[in-house]
């Protein structure tokens, strides 16, 4: 890869205290994420992956070592800073959709829009067509709770994509799927990826969901054991 990373974690450990004992979620991860990247991560329960992705889009400050986005250090950010990079670099896919229950599907993905200081009209006009690109155009006024699970999920990269971030985090998107949803909304984020050019980082349990990205990464005991590009002519590292 050339160029600077989005992304760059140099030698970072989260160390957690539980009462008389420190938990070392990671230790000593160092790694790039480039420009339209697709990277999964994988690990056993415990191993540290939501962990990494966390510290990979800011929204855990490592114990040590460093996290550059874009080229800035996140420890010389302060809480307002690192929001704002949040908001404006990283989109998120949660597995449990996030969504608020009062709100429409429209409502949902306009309010980062709000955030970013969008007026009123270009907010709609926006979380419109974002919706309809996800194939919920007819959908778009209806609460999650009138929407199956794989529509909630399109709701949630809707709302993932309303800023346009450089970044998009997945954790295990299709965790709360069927198979069928799930497939379908693996192809969305594949799309992401291959035609918007998308830098996508995704957390997975599942290894036929792993191999949907370039590269996969696996983690035990907060530590990189393995590396490997995914594909015809992958070669492990």
């Amino acid at each position: 890869m050339t160029g600077k990373p989005v992304i760059k974690v140099d030698n970072v450990s989260k160390v957690y205290d539980m009462g008389k004992v420190q938990v070392r979620a990671l230790d000593g991860v160092s790694m790039d994420v480039h420009k339209g990247q697709f990277i999964s991560i994988m690990g056993p329960s415990g191993s540290g992956k939501t962990t990494l992705l966390d510290v990979l889009s800011a929204l855990l400050r490592p114990t040590h070592g460093e996290v550059f986005i874009n080229g800035k250090p996140i420890s010389k950010m302060d809480d307002n800073q690192l929001a704002g990079v949040r908001g404006q670099t990283i989109g998120f896919i949660f597995q449990t959709f996030n969504l608020i229950s009062r709100m429409s599907a429209l409502e949902n993905v306009m309010l980062p829009l709000w955030f970013a200081e969008k007026e009123q009209s270009e907010r709609k006009e926006i979380a419109e067509e974002i919706l309809t690109q996800v194939g919920l155009g007819d959908r778009m006024h209806h609460r999650p709770n009138e929407l199956s699970g794989g529509q909630r999920q399109r709701v949630a990269i809707a709302r993932a994509l309303a800023v346009n971030p450089d970044v998009i985090v997945a954790d295990e998107p299709t965790g709360n799927l069927d198979t069928v949803s799930g497939d379908q909304i693996l192809e969305l984020i594949r799309n992401l990826n291959s035609k918007q050019g998308k830098t996508v980082l995704m957390v997975t349990h599942e290894e036929d969901v792993a191999k949907i990205a370039h590269e996969t990464i696996f983690l035990r005991d907060g530590k990189i054991v393995k590396r490997y590009k995914n594909g015809r002519g992958g070669t492990k590292k």
